[in-house]
């Protein structure tokens, strides 16, 4: 089980410069990888989501390339400054000054900045950097994937707690949902002698109100359900499934479902702060589940 919080950073040495892979990753319910385009190179945006593929599948990924260059390394641009047609230019902006008897000087900082004067091109091409680029977000990625397992562990430390919290909540609600039926036989007893003062209560009318009550509040389904629902979770988080937390969600799902109905029937005060307590552990793990991958 791995979360989708993560973060995996590696270089790779290039002559070009030392090539750097920075990954993010945060919650989403697929799989998004958003990456800024090195050097402008659109293309490599595509390989860059081509290293993910098997290894990430949900989240939203970030991924930055950057590179760490010292002036012994190649350059990656070079600029060539068009020296014709500079002397071109100049030549027809002295003919026209002459002939309409305009002054003034044309300075470095306005002849630059003409289009076609100075000219920027790429030294290298994707095909050069991409070998480069690709070492070092494999390397990131296998970083990645590594952190987000450790924080997977200790989510399934987390949940393991919490179920066996849900496990002794249920087994107590199936022990109060017992004793509530011989407390309202009890107290149906106590009430109708009350009401005829010292008689004999009748021992059929209080059996049979005794009965409606039970079917009435019974939880026994309930409990069974809930506690399978239990066990079915912590299958999930042992197995190797992809995309675990979906799963996880819909159990969880069942489980407050369950929770809700037990609620909706109990007549007894202790079953009801379990039940609280029951819904208030589900909730939590449900926030949980929405970072598992």
């Amino acid at each position: 089980m791995h979360s989708m919080t993560g973060f995996g950073k590696a270089s790779e040495k290039s002559p070009y410069g030392k090539m750097v892979a920075e990954i993010k990753t945060l919650n989403h319910k697929s799989l998004s990888v958003a990456c800024s385009p090195y050097n402008g190179f659109f293309l490599l945006e595509e390989k860059i989501k081509g290293v993910f593929e098997g290894k990430v599948h949900r989240g939203k990924v970030f991924v930055r390339i950057t590179r760490e260059s010292k002036g012994e390394h190649k350059p990656l641009k070079h600029t060539e400054i068009n020296k014709t047609a500079a002397r071109e230019f100049l030549k027809q902006v002295k003919s026209i000054q002459k002939s309409l008897g305009i002054g003034g000087e044309i300075g470095i900082k306005e002849l630059i900045a003409l289009p076609g004067i100075v000219d920027t091109a790429s030294e290298e091409s994707e095909d050069k950097v991409w070998p480069y680029i690709e070492k070092a977000l494999t390397r990131a990625v296998d970083r990645l994937v590594r952190f987000r397992k450790a924080e997977g562990k200790r989510l399934t430390k987390d949940f393991q707690q919490r179920l066996l919290r849900l496990k002794k909540l249920n087994g107590q609600i199936a022990k109060y949902s017992a004793d509530s039926a011989e407390q309202f036989r009890k107290k149906l007893k106590a009430t109708i002698t009350q009401i005829k003062k010292g008689m004999e209560a009748d021992k059929g009318r209080i059996e049979s109100e005794v009965a409606l009550f039970a079917r009435n509040t019974d939880v026994t389904e309930e409990v069974i359900r809930l506690g399978g629902h239990i066990i079915a979770y912590l299958e999930a988080m042992r197995s190797e499934e992809e995309e675990a937390g979906k799963k996880l969600d819909f159990i969880a799902q069942e489980m407050q479902r369950e929770a809700n109905t037990i609620g909706s029937k109990s007549a007894d005060i202790r079953m009801s702060r379990a039940v609280i307590e029951i819904k208030s552990e589900i909730e939590k793990m449900r926030e949980q589940i929405k970072n598992i991958e």
